[in-house]
C-alpha cells in the first residue's frame, strides 16, 4: 500500500510547475521532499493531498485514483499537515485533536468512547497528553506542531503528508519533530512524506529522498545515492563560499576574505582538527594542514574547507617528500597548532614535525 504518481504535472491553472512527476511513498517509511524555495515543493504536496488539481497525469493511493475517492474516505485514508498557521482563540488541545475524527463521527459530530480514545493516543504518540486541557493559542510553536500531527493521526490515515513541519521552530525542536516523523512511520505503519530545508537533518534521517529542482523531480531510493558530488551544492545554489561534505553530511563555510589574520600550519589527523579548521577560517586566518592520509576525515573536512593540504596517499608512511612540504609550510607559518592526533608507524614523522617547529622557534 502507497502513495504514488503516474506521469504527473503540478501546478497552477495551466501553468506547469513539475513535470513527469514520478515517486512513490511507502508505508513505514519517512520520505523528505528537499528543494530550494519557490521550486514547487508545496505545490507538489498539495497535489499528493487533492488539494490542487493535477494538469495531467495521475495520484495513486493504495492503487485507486485519488480523485476517485469521496471527502470522508479520503479523510481516513490520507492525513495533511499544513503550514499555513490556525488560530483557534479558545479551544483546547483535546479538541484540536478530535477535529480529526469527523470523518467518523455522526452528522451531529458525537465522538464515541472509541473516538476520545483515539484521540488520546495520537496525543501520546506525540508525547503531547500532557497538554490535552491546556488552549492551543497558549502553546509554543513546537507544541503546536505536535498538536497538528496528532490531529492528523486521529484519522488513522495510511499516509501522512506534512509541508515544512520544521519551519520556525528552534534546533530542538527541528530535531524532536523530525524524530518524531520517523517514529511514526516505523512504529504506526503510516507512509510519511514531508517538505523540508533541513538538508543535513533530513540526509541522516529519512530513509528515501524527493528532489524538487529546476522544474523536475527525481526520486531517490536513500539518501547516499544523492550525496554524490557537489549535488547539494547544485541543488541549494550555494557556489564555492559553501561546501557540502560528503562524508560528514554537514556545510562547510569557505572563508574568502582578502584579510589575513595569520598563517598558521596544524597538524592534525582521524578528525582532531576539524574544530580548528572551522574556528580558524572564521577568523580569517590563513590554514595549512598535514600530513594527512587522503582517507582521512580531516582531509576531507578540510579539503572543503578550501584548506592548503600536505597530503600522502593512503595506507603508506609518510614520505620524505610529503614531509619536506610540511617543513617548508611550517617554516611560513606564524602558529603551530598541534590537535594530539593518533599516532601510528604511518603518521609517525607528524611528531617530528611538532619537534622541527620548536627548534624553529615557532608559536605552538
Amino acid at each position: 500500500m502507497m502513495l504514488r504518481t503516474e506521469n504527473l504535472d503540478v501546478g497552477y491553472g495551466m501553468k506547469i510547475i513539475l513535470s513527469g512527476v514520478e515517486i512513490w511513498i511507502k508505508r513505514g517509511e519517512l520520505t523528505a521532499v528537499l528543494g530550494p524555495n519557490a521550486s514547487g515543493k508545496s505545490t507538489l504536496l498539495k497535489t499528493l493531498a487533492r488539494l490542487l488539481k493535477p494538469i495531467r497525469g495521475t495520484v495513486l493511493l493504495d492503487s485507486l485514483d485519488l480523485k476517485r475517492y469521496n471527502r470522508k474516505t479520503l479523510a481516513r485514508k490520507l492525513g495533511v499537515v499544513l503550514t499555513e498557521p490556525i488560530n483557534p482563540r479558545m479551544m483546547r488541545v483535546s479538541d484540536i485533536v478530535a477535529l480529526g475524527r469527523y470523518a467518523y463521527t455522526d452528522i451531529f459530530g458525537r465522538l464515541t468512547e472509541y473516538d476520545r480514545e483515539v484521540v488520546e493516543d495520537a496525543l501520546s504518540i506525540v508525547g503531547a497528553d500532557y497538554l490535552a486541557d491546556r488552549l492551543f493559542s497558549e502553546l509554543s510553536d513546537g507544541e503546536k506542531q505536535k498538536v497538528m500531527i496528532a490531529r492528523a493521526l486521529a484519522q488513522e490515515p495510511s499516509t501522512l503528508i506534512l509541508d515544512e513541519p520544521t519551519t520556525h521552530l528552534d534546533a530542538k525542536n527541528r530535531v524532536e519533530i523530525l524524530l518524531l516523523l520517523k517514529k511514526i512511520a516505523k512504529e504506526r505503519n503510516i507512509a510519511v512524506v514531508a517538505s523540508l530545508h533541513d538538508v543535513e537533518l533530513a540526509l541522516r534521517i529519512a530513509d528515501r529522498l524527493v528532489i524538487v529542482w529546476r522544474n523536475s523531480v527525481r526520486f531517490y531510493e536513500n539518501p547516499e545515492e544523492f550525496v554524490d558530488g557537489n549535488t547539494v551544492e547544485q541543488l541549494y545554489g550555494i557556489g564555492d563560499r559553501v561546501r557540502f561534505n560528503t562524508l560528514t553530511y554537514s556545510l562547510e563555510v569557505v572563508n574568502k576574505s582578502s584579510r589575513v589574520n595569520a598563517c598558521v600550519f596544524v597538524i592534525a589527523g582521524a578528525g582532531t582538527g576539524a574544530r580548528a579548521y572551522r574556528t580558524l577560517s572564521r577568523m580569517g586566518c590563513s590554514i595549512k594542514t598535514g600530513i594527512l592520509h587522503r582517507n582521512d576525515i580531516d582531509y576531507l573536512i578540510a579539503d572543503r574547507l578550501d584548506i592548503e593540504i600536505v597530503a600522502e596517499e593512503p595506507y603508506t608512511p609518510i614520505s620524505h617528500k610529503a614531509y619536506q612540504r610540511a617543513i617548508e609550510a611550517i617554516t611560513k607559518s606564524d602558529i603551530i597548532i598541534y590537535t594530539f592526533p593518533p599516532i601510528g608507524p604511518e603518521n609517525q614523522l607528524n611528531l617530528n614535525l611538532l619537534e622541527q617547529a620548536k627548534q624553529m622557534g615557532k608559536r605552538i
